[in-house]
């Protein structure tokens, strides 16, 4: 069954539970391998930094998916686009899961992490069609099974690999995206383009409404910085448990992820307080958050519990800053919807992928010292933003 969309006419039940699960299936594929990588780097008998560029190589393919697959959605059908995209998914997934050495597993992440960007679709369409009174909160559940799915991904392939090795969850993985593409062909209604201009001229926007909004670039740049002591933890934590006094298996590692699962909570909390209180206010509390949890993580790095207590803390922290953020910045232009997301999100990955590799390199060199100092770096710089009040363009929000 097709539904029929309408701006600000709401999204029927139904749709909007089909896009959120789909959305933390879709987000999965680029956080599988973190549990892994230890046990990708015994398989293929490679470094640990070999086997972290898995994982930085996957969020520069998602970076590359959001810059140059996402402006389409302006121009050609988004139904389209997302249902080629989870066929191009189910066949990196696959090709990982076949992989004889691992420079087919950075090939095929990379080509992974460029094909799931679909949450980057679905994520507008809820803005833009939801009802006034309900966008927030719609925004908020997909945002929560986003994280569901980021957080989710690491205790579903941590206890696979257990089971049946990591090449499993690869294969599993393969086969939700298959089950999403079915469903999202039956029940997506068919989504026109919004936008005249020439792919060509599309990609130059994306620079322009970087131009025009200096809140796009504030809220852009403080989430990223966020995102990069986010991805500073959960890029290194598997080789840090691999160590004494742990030396966890994959499920151990993998359960994990149950802990920052909490932080999903966070999102539906905050969600009806952003428009009472600013996204200002929950980016400084979000990067305070994050502080204390890189402190617990460093003092108490040999405990289970003070480990766990840091995951918590850091993923609800991290939260905080990307929902309040994105939430803002996708109402700023509704007929360039998926290009400004597009801006938020590229910028956004980056520092993803710049705190994993920054992270991988002092783990090699500093160890887990050397991450901790890495992501309180982030952090402070994520705070250091929120120094900067910008000059509101007439059509930006004013909750800054």
């Amino acid at each position: 069954m097709k539904y029929e969309l309408r701006e600000n006419h709401g999204i029927p039940a139904p749709l909007l539970a089909l896009m959120a699960v789909a959305t933390g299936l879709s987000v999965a594929n680029c956080y599988y391998n973190q549990p892994l990588l230890g046990s990708m780097a015994k398989d293929f008998g490679v470094s640990d930094f070999s086997a972290s560029m898995v994982a930085t190589l996957t969020q520069i393919g998602y970076v590359t998916g959001l810059v140059f697959v996402i402006p389409l959605g302006d121009l050609v059908s988004r139904k389209k686009l997302i249902l080629t995209n989870y066929i191009v998914s189910a066949c990196a997934l696959l090709a990982i899961s076949l992989a004889p050495n691992i420079y087919w597993v950075w090939g095929a992440s990379l080509l992974a992490g460029a094909s799931s960007v679909m949450p980057q679709f679905f994520i507008p369409l809820v803005s833009y069609h939801s009802a006034p009174a309900h966008k927030v909160r719609n925004v908020g559940i997909i945002q929560s099974c986003l994280l569901i799915g980021i957080l989710g991904s690491r205790v579903f392939s941590g206890f696979l690999a257990d089971v049946w090795g990591w090449r499993s969850v690869y294969f599993v993985a393969c086969v939700f995206m298959l089950g999403c593409f079915l469903m999202i062909y039956k029940m997506l209604p068919v989504l026109s383009a919004r936008s005249q201009e020439s792919y060509a001229g599309l990609m130059k926007s994306l620079l322009r409404l970087l131009s025009q909004y200096p809140y796009l670039r504030i809220a852009s740049l403080r989430a990223a910085l966020a995102y990069g002591s986010f991805f500073a933890l959960w890029s290194c934590l598997a080789f840090r448990m691999k160590q004494e006094p742990f030396f966890a298996d994959d499920d151990i590692i993998g359960a994990l992820g149950l802990c920052g699962l909490a932080g999903a909570s966070t999102v539906v909390f905050i969600s009806g307080y952003i428009q009472k209180y600013g996204v200002r206010f929950f980016s400084i509390v979000g990067g305070c958050v994050i502080l204390a949890a890189w402190l617990l993580a460093f003092f108490g790095n040999d405990s289970y519990l003070w480990m766990i207590i840091a995951i918590l803390l850091i993923d609800a922290g991290m939260q905080c800053i990307h929902l309040s953020n994105q939430t803002s910045v996708v109402s700023l232009d509704a007929s360039a919807i998926n290009r400004v997301n597009t801006v938020y999100m590229t910028i956004y990955f980056l520092g993803g992928s710049a705190g994993t590799f920054v992270s991988s390199l002092f783990w090699q060199h500093y160890g887990w010292a050397g991450v901790v100092g890495v992501g309180v770096a982030f952090t402070v710089a994520s705070l250091f933003v929120n120094c900067f009040q910008p000059r509101l363009h007439k059509d930006e929000c004013s909750i800054f």
